[in-house]
């Protein structure tokens, strides 16, 4: 009977080492997930601070034209830039893939501050060229090109259309070009130039207003190589970064492209000959 008495003794204390050993894992799990989604949580609401202060500066230039550094309440600040796009010889990337039957406007002059246009010859190159992504349905582009007759001053549209699949060029005429060539300099670009002098126009003499890009068939990311010309600017880039006091940041970036008009637009200036108004 000791015997069985101490041997009863014995399992009793194993069951109950085990029995702690499991509690203490448990608790210690339940402990460690209780930091870990305290953590989270705090990194969330930090994040989400930082998004707010970021928004809070867009909002704020977009109103007031504000730009630097500025310190909200309980250590949160944000820091804003604004840029404008274009104004140089190098290419215009349009900030965000166009979708198929979209219009894209690349101003050819440049504005005034209450966002008219100044009609005087502003881009005066020979050429430019019109690049855009291939897909997994190819897409072809058309081209509206507007401008200012000199010396009539009579409003003009010339349009050129382009289609890489030559399976669809002897229905829908345009005109073929060749396999993607990095136009651009974007790899698994199509590329094509417009001269203006083959479609009529003088750049130096009659004022280039602007280019409507507008892709076909599918979607497509568009750019513009204007060469050695400059482009005059097609707005302003504002980015906003918000900082709580722990460190973290986030970063907002709004294009503020010049207004454009609606895409019917070229539907009703256009007409079957080369030239409209």
């Amino acid at each position: 009977m000791k015997h069985l008495k101490e041997n009863m003794e014995g399992q009793v204390l194993l069951i109950t080492l085990l029995v702690l050993t499991i509690a203490s894992t448990v608790a210690l799990s339940l402990i460690g997930r209780s930091t870990t989604d305290v953590s989270m949580s705090t990194t969330l609401e930090e994040s989400a601070r930082a998004f707010h202060a970021a928004e809070a500066g867009i909002e704020d230039a977009l109103n007031t034209g504000s730009s630097g550094p500025h310190t909200l309440s309980s250590g949160v600040s944000y820091t804003v830039t604004t840029n404008t796009i274009g104004g140089e010889a190098s290419v215009y990337q349009f900030p965000k893939e166009t979708p198929a039957g979209s219009v894209e406007t690349l101003w050819l002059v440049n504005h005034n501050p209450d966002s008219t246009l100044q009609e005087v010859p502003t881009y005066t190159g020979s050429s430019l060229t019109i690049c855009w992504s291939s897909e997994s349905v190819t897409p072809a582009i058309v081209g509206n090109i507007y401008y200012k007759q000199s010396p009539s001053g009579s409003y003009q549209v010339a349009r050129v259309a382009y289609d890489p699949d030559i399976s669809r060029v002897a229905s829908n005429n345009f005109t073929s070009v060749g396999a993607p060539t990095g136009g651009c300099g974007q790899p698994g670009y199509y590329e094509a130039a417009i001269i203006f002098g083959s479609l009529g126009i003088s750049p130096a003499v009659d004022t280039l207003l602007a280019l409507r890009i507008r892709p076909e068939y599918s979607d497509a990311s568009v750019a513009v190589d204007p060469g050695s010309a400059i482009l005059p600017n097609q707005g302003s880039v504002i980015e906003s970064t918000g900082t709580t006091q722990s460190g973290t940041s986030r970063k907002v970036i709004v294009y503020q492209q010049y207004r454009t008009p609606a895409s019917i637009l070229d539907s009703v200036v256009y007409s079957q000959s080369m030239f409209g108004h």
